[in-house]
């Protein structure tokens, strides 16, 4: 079985609407800002391959709980983190589509660890085969490859960015979930990939508005290549 992690609804329902047979299995109930999480499990097909959907909330902390308990109870043989992100490299555009290498802490600091996309202390890898596949799948997207990071941040401030550019230059994307995926896939031996759209550019206008604005279309087009990936994956 293959299992996708989101953390919004509609990130979510987008891979959703590519998906057959779908049943609703009941979640562990964890509270989420004042309410109970909408995190049950979708299983269902996609091609020939069996794959389950949940949602995990926004951030590092919910994104890492609900990634372990998914984890636990399919067992999955390979894991998607599916979603948006904000573009923090001046050749990603909102619309464009990226496959992770690696997902850093971009605010992850100890003194006497490195702090860099190739640090074990900050950096989690991602699996090669998905971006192998892309040469094979036909679309019309825009697809970028490289590292992606992470944060408790909505990336809106031009500070920030300073600060991702000066130990992570090469980094493609800023978004809130992707290291804790990554990080909680490899504590456990779960081989991960991460796919983001880019909803905002923070090097153009970073902000609440084009979020979203742009939120529902750039999450097909994530969806999409999801779903293409999900069937060539071996």
């Amino acid at each position: 079985m293959i299992a996708v992690i989101c953390a919004m609804q509609e990130e979510r329902d987008a891979l959703l609407k590519l998906m057959k047979d779908v049943k609703v299995r009941k979640g562990k109930k964890l509270l989420y800002h004042g309410e109970v999480l909408d995190n049950q499990y979708y299983v269902g097909k996609i091609g020939k391959k069996d794959v389950v959907v949940s949602r995990c909330g926004v951030g590092t902390l919910y994104a890492a709980m609900s990634t372990l308990l998914l984890i636990e109870k399919f067992k999955p043989e390979f894991l998607i983190n599916l979603g948006v992100a904000g573009s923090v490299n001046k050749d990603v555009h909102v619309g464009d589509v990226v496959v992770a290498t690696k997902a850093a802490n971009w605010r992850f600091y100890v003194p006497g660890w490195d702090r860099n996309a190739d640090s074990m202390y900050v950096s989690f890898p991602c699996d090669e085969r998905p971006i192998r596949l892309l040469n094979k799948i036909k679309n019309d997207l825009n697809i970028h490859v490289g590292p992606i990071v992470t944060a408790d941040e909505f990336i809106c401030k031009k500070s920030q960015i300073n600060e991702i550019h000066k130990y992570y230059p090469d980094a493609l994307c800023g978004e809130m979930e992707g290291y804790a995926v990554a990080g909680t896939a490899y504590a456990t031996n779960t081989p991960v990939t991460i796919i983001r759209s880019i909803s905002d550019e923070t090097l153009v206008s970073g902000n609440f508005k084009q979020f979203d604005f742009n939120l529902l279309s750039v999450c097909e087009k994530a969806a999409l290549l999801c779903k293409e990936i999900i069937k060539g994956i071996r």
